[in-house]
């Protein structure tokens, strides 16, 4: 809590501190870091300051997945003994993970001081969507009405998960987006509002302003997006006065372009994270496969956290066309995500002249919403040569969060490894 208050200086030498112990720390325990290192003739006394990090060799799921448990978790941790995970498999790739205890509960401290930044306090309701509850249970806390939690998961019907909330009546909610919208669509066609008194924070997937702004209406409460995966909980979060923190005594971002260098402030770059706090299972220079444009602002809030805009979307969110020419997902996500009978959706794009949009439909949905869909898409991507086929389906694949992700793009994809 009051990392965050330092400033930007004081954040920085916090972060050479704890990156020169983790690189030394996985020298000395970890025999994948170990044998990396001594491949590329480094030692952890060449890492004195946070720029030094770029001399490390940058890892990818692909290559943890396959270092995974033998070489990857360190010396003096038992897998058995360890808080288990696993990233969401949406690119088909299942990273398991495993959180030494007390990394855990530090990244579940951050996400604390996300919510009590928002006005969250020990005896308010919190419910939350997940796949899976909370690994640290608190029944204790929550006899003496603190830390009370509902878990909705992701696998329920969307008309019981919306009845488990009208009968908890949180102050606060921490969900899915894509989840959000399905309540606040059902909720409005019946003439309904649940008023949540805290804060509702989206996370995990691509929150667009369209979605924002149905959600506000519906459950008459601002929303806040949080960044985050599996592998480290928590990367950055928005506070009330709408600044995009990044989480920097927990993590260490780098924003590249093309050629592994730093992107100027403003600018989109390539997101690579090393968490500062992993021990079991440490990731250093992790290609997390997002892209995100930082920030030299100060927000008006007063935190010395360093700031980032929204997260772009993944690199294979993005669909590329044949003129090389790539477009935000955030531009076509809204078009898709409220049109009327579009029950679930997923947009494929299988070459730069092919989309495929695989989609779901009730009885609201038209001939005319499909014209009206493909003239929206046309308009976004500026270029008739590419045909778009809709294939209307029974069924979607779907990720870790029960729901299909939105838009895959096999064209281009990141295939770069250690």
């Amino acid at each position: 809590m009051r990392n965050q208050w330092k400033s930007p200086g004081e954040l920085k030498k916090l972060q050479e501190k704890k990156l020169r112990s983790l690189l030394r720390y996985a020298y000395d325990r970890n025999e994948f870091y170990h044998r990396l290192l001594r491949k590329h003739d480094l030692s952890p006394s060449d890492f004195r300051t946070v720029d030094d990090i770029r001399r490390f060799p940058s890892v990818n799921k692909a290559v943890m997945m396959e270092n995974y448990p033998q070489a990857i978790v360190s010396k003096g941790f038992e897998v058995s003994d360890c808080i288990h995970a696993a990233t969401s498999g949406s690119t088909g790739q299942n990273l398991n993970l495993v959180y030494d205890v007390r990394t855990y509960e530090y990244y579940m401290a951050i996400t604390y001081r996300n919510f009590a930044a928002l006005g969250y306090m020990p005896w308010h309701k919190l419910a939350y969507t997940r796949y899976e509850s909370f690994k640290i249970e608190n029944q204790f806390y929550e006899k003496l009405g603190i830390t009370r939690r509902q878990f909705i998961s992701v696998f329920s019907p969307p008309e019981k998960q919306i009845a488990m909330l009208k009968a908890f009546y949180p102050d606060s909610v921490t969900a899915y987006p894509s989840i959000m919208i399905e309540w606040a669509k059902m909720l409005k066609n019946e003439g309904e509002t649940l008023e949540i008194p805290v804060f509702i924070r989206s996370e995990a997937e691509i929150l667009t302003k369209e979605a924002r702004s149905l959600i506000e209406d519906v459950f008459q409460s601002p929303i806040y997006e949080e960044y985050g995966s599996a592998e480290f909980v928590q990367f950055a979060w928005e506070c009330k006065d709408r600044g995009y923190h990044i989480s920097s005594d927990s993590v260490l971002l780098e924003f590249l372009d093309d050629e592994g260098e730093p992107v100027a402030p403003g600018e989109e770059g390539e997101i690579v994270v090393t968490s500062l706090e992993a021990h079991a299972m440490p990731f250093i220079r992790y290609k997390i496969n997002d892209r995100g444009v930082p920030l030299d602002d100060v927000c008006s809030c007063g935190r010395g956290l360093p700031l980032m805009k929204l997260v772009v979307g993944r690199n294979d969110d993005f669909v590329w066309l044949p003129n090389g020419d790539r477009v935000n997902p955030r531009m076509i996500i809204p078009y898709f995500e409220l049109a009327p009978g579009v029950k679930e959706f997923r947009i494929v794009q299988e070459r730069e002249d092919w989309i495929r949009i695989e989609i779901i439909t009730g009885s609201e949905f038209t001939d005319e919403v499909q014209k009206k869909l493909t003239h929206e898409l046309y308009t976004v991507i500026k270029d008739h040569t590419v045909e778009i086929q809709f294939d209307f389906c029974e069924e979607i694949p779907r990720g870790r969060h029960n729901r299909p992700r939105p838009i895959l793009s096999r064209v281009r994809k990141d295939a770069s490894s250690v």
